[in-house]
């Protein structure tokens, strides 16, 4: 998953809709009392935007991502950091990862959750999460709003760059609560060639019944959530995405 366009995924639309969910994550990494120091995993790190912000903030961080061309863009922008950031890079399913010991919070945001295929590997990858926390360890991510599919993803779009155009063809269907959207770019290199590159991102919609019911099967308590808006063109009640915090018993 966006191994064809990873180099284009940090547009200013992208890293401005980042900057709000990173500045809410360090304001509940310190209200739960995390110093300096304390291991976080960034889960479905994609391009490292909140890694990096981690890092920065004293955190022992851990990106895991299941994307090798998302790792690259992660690990180049790490590095351009200086001093040098305490951040460890790791290509996996977050379905399916183990560490070699527990961490004290774990982040997974925007909506990489909903990239899972259908319920059982929600609850699945919960128990994962709970696998990899310290007991009283929290788990932060977001989802994807119902309104979210209904409004964004039925139609198409165009995004121009400074040497590319992308267009994006999604759609969105509520009785299964599936979703997909086709980014197809034209991009010209350093040397004036023009490449054509197609990628298909699916995703799926979770309810909130279902979403509280397996963190509670997973042993999570504390389970609040609250509707979050990240973008600064909609209006700020627009429920855009449901913004969870839970612990590991």
């Amino acid at each position: 998953m966006y191994h064809q366009i990873a180099h284009l995924y940090d547009w200013p639309g992208a890293l401005a809709f980042a900057s709000k969910i990173n500045e809410k994550d360090l304001t509940l990494l310190t209200q739960a009392g995390l110093q300096k120091g304390a291991r976080v995993l960034d889960l479905a790190c994609g391009t490292g935007t909140l890694s990096i912000t981690l890092a920065q903030a004293g955190y022992q961080v851990l990106g895991i991502d299941l994307s090798a061309a998302m790792l690259k863009q992660a690990k180049q922008k790490a590095a351009a950091h200086q001093p040098a950031l305490n951040i460890e890079w790791q290509e996996g399913d977050m379905r399916y990862f183990l560490l070699n010991e527990p961490v004290d919070a774990v982040l997974c945001h925007y909506d990489s959750l909903n990239h899972l295929s259908n319920e059982t590997e929600l609850r699945g990858t919960f128990l994962q999460v709970a696998e990899a926390l310290k007991p009283g360890g929290l788990f932060v991510f977001d989802l994807n709003t119902l309104e979210n599919y209904q409004t964004f993803w039925n139609g198409k779009d165009t995004y121009e760059g400074p040497n590319y155009r992308l267009k994006t063809t999604s759609s969105f269907n509520p009785d299964s609560g599936k979703a997909d959207v086709l980014f197809a770019v034209d991009e010209y290199n350093d040397h004036g060639e023009l490449f054509h590159h197609e990628e298909t991102v699916y995703e799926q919609y979770f309810n909130e019944r279902a979403v509280e019911k397996y963190l509670m099967s997973a042993d999570f308590y504390d389970i609040q959530h609250e509707a979050f808006n990240p973008v600064e063109d909609l209006p700020a009640d627009f429920p855009l995405k449901t913004f969870w915090t839970c612990k590991r018993r």
